[in-house]
């Protein structure tokens, strides 16, 4: 979808100048989780994340069937068994399989990995599907030290906007071609098409918005310059919503500057 059309005075090498100096807006520090953590520390026993596929900050769509294959390994030195348990859950702490019940693979004494496989179905309503998984001591009521992996619902576009289906396509297809120069600011990547007026933002992995990319197309009119702002989200809405302000933020200071030339 088109986000936002400025027009502008001024030529349109004065206005590529600038929408290449002003590439992404302040963005402010985001207190989020990581996407993979250990939560607490125990005595005797603990949990670490060796593998996980999708990724954690992987964004998942509701009604998507995702295939969780994890593996971790693990220390158990405070009891002879114990069991290693993954719990699915919403970012509110509730069930998101309360009829599938839990997986609960038994481990021994000592240290090892363990693969754990479980087909899920997004649901409806969430806004991150968080994965627990805590190795349990036998004869400890409670567990500290679980394994936290996080997966933000997205919320896909039917038609995307950018000319590309994806965000992946587009970084793809830009990364193929010769004349588009790459650089990074603040993290982002920013992708420069300078033979058709165009700048990219990609966000990076670990933003809130990731996976996103943003496309600024400069177009001389009779009238002037104006500048058509595509923007396609793969993260939930409440990042996307987010990421299309500090945007046009970006695009209105942008514009005063040219009215004050």
């Amino acid at each position: 979808m088109e986000i936002l059309k400025l027009n502008c005075v001024g030529g349109l090498s004065a206005y590529s100048v600038l929408l290449w100096t002003l590439a992404l807006p302040a963005f402010a520090a985001d207190p989020a989780l990581p996407w993979s953590f250990v939560n607490g520390a125990a005595e005797g026993y603990s949990i670490q994340l060796v593998s996980a596929v999708p990724s954690p900050g992987t964004a998942v769509s509701v009604g998507q069937t995702v295939e969780f294959k994890i593996t971790v390994s693990y220390k158990l030195s405070i009891a002879d068994k114990g069991a290693i348990v993954l719990v699915i859950q919403d970012e509110n702490n509730r069930s998101l399989s309360p009829g599938n019940g839990q997986q609960s693979r038994p481990v021994a004494r000592g240290e090892g990995t363990l693969n754990i496989d479980q087909t899920f179905v997004v649901p409806a309503g969430a806004k991150e599907v968080r994965l627990f998984i805590p190795l349990v001591p036998n004869g400890l009521e409670h567990a500290d030290g679980e394994l936290v992996l996080r997966y933000p619902v997205g919320y896909e576009s039917k038609q995307s906007s950018i000319g590309y289906p994806s965000v992946a396509a587009a970084l793809a297809d830009l990364h193929s071609r010769a004349d588009v120069k790459f650089s990074e600011s603040n993290g982002w990547t920013i992708a420069e098409d300078k033979s058709h007026f165009t700048l990219w933002s990609f966000a990076p992995a670990g933003d809130p918005a990731f996976p996103s990319a943003v496309k600024r197309t400069a177009v001389k009119g009779d009238k002037g310059v104006s500048m058509n702002m595509n923007v396609l989200c793969e993260a939930t809405q409440e990042a996307c919503d987010r990421l299309v302000a500090d945007f046009e933020a970006l695009n209105r200071r942008l514009q005063d500057s040219f009215k004050n030339k």
